[in-house]
């Protein structure tokens, strides 16, 4: 199949709000740090950013595509069951799809405006969340979504080098005995998170330092920080320890690390889309136990209907690739039992009113007249 882009359409929904979106990926080298998985090199990562943008002449004339080809090709190998071959066609229409993004197009300056600073889930990709950076940023603000290299699907780099993902090699920790529940996933789990929450804070470092051209276009007292799955595990743990972020959304993620003692004091939204299973203590772990130690204002929204990658672009890419069908069990725990493209719309939704109300000016709006026409989403507000 394929997807048509010869006159500009884009695949993805488009944003909402009043403003043009300028993209930027920017390269980073963190000289104080060795890379986890390549102990030889100091830790190197890509950041995509999204910002309003000037409506100027002589700008692209075509939104940015989605992915570089070779991301593109692994983040495919990643969807495809064990032993599956998909079509080497589909990774070209991935990589093709037009965002609604003009690539470096000029920023807006009239004056800083707020960050918000996103971790895609584990085995995605920063373009993963396009979707939800593009609506934020067409509502007036900058948006850094972070790969983090070997956790990430792929990453290719300036000088064209990829690396895909890979497991940390622990050593001489051993598996446990089923495959997932042993000591060797919770130290994976703990490097990764430990890994991503350093990565994000550099992140801030380099944004925000003197002289980096974003520093002039960030205000640094309205700094939010969002994640899905485990980048929601990763920017609970970053609202914990850094005193930057002002807000924090964690979508859809269980949580781990010190938040589920100490709580956080900042504005949190938990925005869940995987339904509960009594028997599965892993979903969602974490939040009944986070939920009274929040102490900031605190809102926990459900998008029913949903399923765990309803806020991923491949709510919408996953049809249009032909890699989704209903009914499918599996398929019913990525995207639940939503239409194609709904659930992302509700999950960006939720996650602009919240940083909407605490970036901004805007300030609390009743939930009942925010979600008007968005029944799907149940809100619980304290």
């Amino acid at each position: 199949m394929s997807i048509d882009t010869s006159s500009g359409g884009a695949a993805l929904p488009p944003p909402t709000g009043p403003h043009r979106v300028g993209t930027e990926a920017v390269h980073l080298v963190d000289e104080a740090r060795a890379d986890p998985w390549e102990t030889t090199r100091s830790r190197e990562l890509m950041v995509q950013l999204w910002y309003p943008a000037l409506p100027v002449e002589g700008a692209p004339s075509l939104p940015a595509r989605y992915l570089p080809p070779a991301v593109a090709a692994l983040v495919l190998d990643g969807w495809a069951e064990e032993d599956e071959e998909l079509d080497p066609a589909l990774s070209r229409v991935l990589a093709e799809v037009r965002t609604h993004a003009y690539d470096r197009a000029p920023a807006a300056d009239d004056g800083a405006r707020p960050l918000v600073l996103l971790s895609p889930g584990l085995g995605e990709y920063r373009t993963g969340l396009t979707c939800l950076a593009e609506e934020l940023a067409s509502h007036g603000f900058i948006v850094a979504c972070v790969d983090h290299p070997s956790d990430a699907a792929g990453v290719q780099w300036p000088d064209g080098r990829v690396s895909a993902h890979q497991e940390p090699d622990f050593g001489d920790a051993e598996e446990g005995e089923d495959g997932e529940g042993g000591e060797d996933l919770v130290d994976l789990q703990d490097r990764y998170l430990t890994t991503r929450i350093d990565d994000l804070r550099f992140v801030l470092d380099q944004l925000l330092a003197p002289g980096s051209r974003w520093s002039a276009l960030i205000d640094p007292v309205r700094i939010g920080v969002g994640g899905h799955s485990l980048g929601a595990a990763a920017a609970a743990e970053v609202a914990r320890l850094d005193p930057r972020p002002a807000a924090a959304a964690l979508i859809d993620g269980s949580l781990y690390g010190g938040v589920l003692t100490s709580g956080l004091g900042v504005p949190v939204l938990l925005c869940g889309l995987t339904p509960p299973d009594p028997d599965d203590p892993h979903v969602l772990a974490g939040w009944e136990q986070v939920w009274p130690l929040l102490r900031g204002p605190r809102r926990w929204v459900t998008v029913r209907g949903a399923g765990h990658l309803s806020a991923t672009d491949f709510d919408v890419l996953a049809r249009l690739l032909g890699l989704r069908e209903d009914g499918h069990p599996d398929d019913l725990e990525a995207f639940g039992t939503l239409p194609a493209g709904r659930g992302v719309t509700l999950v960006r939704a939720a996650l602009a009113a919240f940083f909407e109300e605490h970036l901004t000016n805007r300030g609390p709006q009743p939930a009942s007249r925010e979600f008007d026409g968005l029944p799907e989403l149940s809100v619980h507000v304290v």
